[in-house]
């Protein structure tokens, strides 16, 4: 492995120590903190795009029975830009607001918002009623971009915020909602829009993207044009060294003349589904097949009809793909890539990859919403070979492992995670006290406890923050517990994750009652009804157990979540 190790810090250092190249590597101070950086870099997003714009009538998005060229996408986004800054006065610092499932206009919102200066704020379209309206008035979005399902949710909260549309089931009309289609109709064609220099800085912010913490409510991760565009051009990097230290396996699936085709399998809300496939593909001129929610059966027809060649998603979405009985059934010949991210690789996963898939490249990384998905990759033969590994470090990420008093473990010992990173976040939204703990002279406190190996590639151990992951959803159990707590009658839950073959990890809570469990009000149906009342249904614990007795207690009061978990869910 040391050789594969060698061969990828020589590729690396040939993208990345060349003079005025895209790829060259320097250091630079960033609010008194030095970052390494990609020098050359544009500074904000909308010039970090423009290039794709050559791509005209290339085909860029396929969704259902639509097909979008390049400059289709173009010509919403010119138009949707024009629109916000004559009829809403989209500015910098004002926050706009993107609440739908996965169409191509969620796309043209988002780049037409970043063009004016305004500043994004994707919202999780799984939420409730509950969440999405936090997250709209956390973040004081004037504006919302949203699909029927959620204008209804907004509707049930008599929200005040102005709504605009995409795609409505029936009339939207008054209180300034308006539908998507018939703003655009108010817009001249985008040949005749008047000329806009548009004066954005490095500096300014461009998104706020809602990630849950310790305290159970949703935090806004603040991300400036420069860092989206760090991240961007770290994931091009990327690409470009994978081709070099896969050469043989990319040169095979180019001889067979294929266009090169991404399956969207996750939701753009995610980092995940934002950063690594859209800007990579609208830059690389590529097309994007996109998904409205995942299924295993429709990723398979839409696999072997658009000669699929990236297949990009969690592990439990790629283990219910490749054990569909539709995927033994379909021609996967087109697949060049299928990778997963956010957990280990099980080996069922990875044994399924080799036997199914032999001549695609295998893939995995590790990254999270605050630092823009950047963190560790690897794809093709050192991924196959090392299945619990998450990959090399990117070129522009620092890590340092620490144990629970901030000291530096030896190398190949566990400790948290720290990271400092161009592309990562500058901030939470309005939360000064975590930024304080959060942030050590720019370095960021993941949570996530982990390792580097001997060959130099990052081990996912364990999540200091207990977050649950299912079927790639991130579920922190805080919020869970704080939700069941506002039963009348509950007098304690702790909530953590137990493994699920199909799902990757499945919810499952404890429940302390007064009296005898399960006698009363409570039982494990009121649990679950309270919960799907109050959040998302991702988030309603698949399993629940009731209890009268106390649970075990660390010395700082706190639950001992492994010793529950060990009592009421012992694994076989």
């Amino acid at each position: 492995m040391n050789d594969f190790k060698k061969f990828y810090e020589t590729a690396l250092e040939q993208l990345t120590t060349q003079p005025g190249s895209p790829f060259e590597i320097g250091r630079r101070d960033i609010n008194g903190v030095s970052y390494k950086v990609f020098l050359n870099a544009p500074g904000d997003i909308p010039a970090l795009i423009a290039p794709a714009r050559e791509f005209g009538d290339q085909e860029f998005l396929v969704y259902e029975g639509e097909r979008w060229s390049f400059a289709d996408f173009f010509e919403q986004v010119d138009r949707l830009a024009y629109l916000l800054r004559e009829k809403y006065g989209a500015k910098k610092s004002m926050r706009i607001a993107i609440a739908m499932r996965n169409y191509p206009e969620w796309m043209s919102c988002w780049l037409a918002v970043v063009s004016t200066g305004a500043v994004v704020v994707p919202i999780n379209s799984l939420g409730s009623a509950e969440e999405l309206h936090f997250n709209l008035q956390d973040s004081g979005a004037e504006l919302v971009f949203c699909d029927q399902r959620r204008y209804d949710l907004l509707d049930a909260n008599n929200s005040s915020i102005k709504a605009v549309v995409a795609r409505p089931e029936r009339e939207i009309a008054g209180n300034g909602h308006i539908a998507l289609q018939a703003l655009l109709d108010s817009a001249p064609a985008a040949a005749s829009l008047p000329a806009h220099e548009h004066d954005i800085a490095a500096e300014d912010d461009a998104m706020i993207m809602y990630t849950s913490g310790t305290s159970g409510k949703p935090k806004g991760a603040v991300f400036t044009h420069h860092s989206c565009c760090q991240a961007i051009i770290n994931l091009d990097l990327v690409g470009a060294v994978s081709y070099m230290t896969n050469e043989a396996l990319f040169n095979k699936h180019f001889e067979k003349k294929l266009p090169m085709k991404s399956l969207l399998t996750v939701p753009l809300f995610h980092v995940s589904g934002l950063y690594s496939q859209f800007p990579p593909n609208l830059r690389g001129g590529r097309t994007l097949v996109m998904m409205y929610k995942w299924n295993s059966q429709v990723a398979c027809e839409l696999i072997e009809k658009e000669r699929i060649a990236n297949v990009v998603a969690a592990p439990s979405m790629l283990l219910e793909l490749m054990e569909c009985p539709a995927f033994d059934n379909i021609d996967v010949g087109s697949i060049m890539n299928i990778s997963g991210g956010g957990a280990a690789t099980p080996e069922r996963l990875s044994k399924l990859r080799r036997d199914k898939t032999p001549d695609a490249m295998a893939g995995a990384g590790w990254g999270m919403t605050e630092t823009g998905g950047s963190g560790a990759s690897f794809t093709g033969a050192v991924a196959r070979a090392k299945p619990l590994a998450s990959g090399f470090v990117h070129a522009i990420v620092e890590l340092i492992f620490r144990d629970e008093d901030g000291n530096e473990v030896a190398p190949g010992e566990p400790g948290e995670i720290w990271i400092k990173t161009p592309a990562g976040f500058s901030g939470y939204w309005n939360r000064p006290e975590e930024n304080a703990s959060e942030f050590i002279d720019g370095w960021f406190k993941s949570g996530d406890i982990g390792y580097l190996d001997e060959d130099g590639c990052i081990n996912i151990c364990d999540r200091a923050k207990d977050m649950v992951i299912r079927k790639g959803e991130n579920i922190y159990p805080i919020e869970i517990e704080n939700c069941i707590l506002s039963m009348p009658g509950v007098e304690a839950v702790t909530a953590f994750a137990v493994p699920s073959e199909s799902m990757g990890e499945e919810l499952a809570v404890v429940v302390k009652c007064p009296s005898d469990a399960g006698v009363g009000d409570i039982d494990e149906a009121s649990v679950q009804q309270h919960c799907a009342k109050h959040l998302a249904a991702f988030k309603v614990p698949s399993f629940v157990k009731l209890t009268n007795q106390p649970f075990p207690l660390n010395a700082s009061d706190k639950v001992i979540k492994r010793q529950v978990r060990d009592q009421y869910f012992p694994v076989s």
